[in-house]
């Protein structure tokens, strides 16, 4: 039986191939360590590298042995330990705060779970899915507004509440991102039902009746989902619907999504009957 044997520089030339491609890797992970490390510290690469080594590129323990070592790096420190210690209070693992983290910081905020001020806080610590804030944009988020402690914490809450009723710009930033946050793996548009919860949620306080309307409408159309086109642009459409109450002015020319001209059409009928 004939059997093969690489020779050996193809042994070796195998060989390095394999170490490079996995001190590539390593190389990769190790840079956006860095980058993480610098984005939370606003320090050198050569002090992220010199802290990162020194923890075997554990981030969590070098921002922390940075924290408590590096006075002179132009941080205030006590500020930055305590946005850490905030964070690891409520976390799952080493980057990321989980649904039970999350639940217990909003209560510990002092707001509801259901209460819109969290899909805005949501939106501020740019959460990548219900119930999770990461380590990187926590403390870089909060650290950008010169919010470190609790109490700052609540009174921002407090100030984006307040925009959400006053600041249609700000609602309208929230509200489209509230969108693609709601998505569940594998979705590209929302089930009928969650899209109705949150135009209750974030829309009802100013729009009111017309919300209702609007759901009472889509129910009837069966149609179980909610497009991103449609969510987006009835936004835009309550404007309008808010300037003129009967809808008199609707363009139907206009570059609307056919289930909102089929919502005008039934509206105007509705009203003259």
């Amino acid at each position: 039986m004939l059997s093969w044997h690489p020779l050996p520089s193809v042994r070796i030339t195998l060989d390095w191939r394999l170490k490079h491609s996995k001190m590539s890797r390593n190389t990769k992970v190790q840079n956006q360590l860095r980058d993480q490390f610098i984005d939370f510290t606003q320090t050198t690469s050569n002090i992220a590298t010199q802290f990162l080594r020194a923890s075997n590129w554990d981030l969590e323990l070098a921002i922390n042995d940075f924290l408590s070592h590096s006075s002179g790096y132009g941080r205030n420190n006590s500020e930055s330990s305590s946005l850490v210690s905030i964070f690891d209070k409520y976390k799952e693992d080493t980057n990321r705060i989980g649904i039970d983290g999350t639940l217990q910081y909003i209560e510990d905020l002092g707001y509801d779970p259901e209460h819109k001020a969290t899909l805005a806080l949501a939106y501020f610590l740019e959460s990548p899915t219900l119930g999770v804030f990461e380590r990187k944009t926590f403390l870089r988020k909060w650290h950008s507004v010169q919010v470190h402690d609790l109490k700052g914490m609540k009174a921002y809450m407090k100030s984006i509440d307040a925009q959400l009723n006053g600041n249609l710009d700000y609602l309208k930033d929230v509200y489209r991102f509230a969108f693609t946050f709601l998505l569940e793996e594998g979705q590209r548009a929302l089930p009928l039902e969650t899209a109705a919860e949150y135009w209750r949620l974030l829309l009802s306080d100013i729009y009111g009746d017309k919300i209702e309307t609007w759901i009472s409408f889509y129910e009837k159309q069966s149609k179980a989902t909610v497009s991103k086109d449609v969510w987006n642009m009835f936004f835009v459409f309550l404007q309008d619907w808010d300037k003129d109450s009967k809808l008199e002015n609707y363009d139907e020319a206009a570059a609307w999504p056919s289930l909102i001209d089929e919502f005008v059409e039934d509206f105007r009928e509705s009203i003259n009957h």
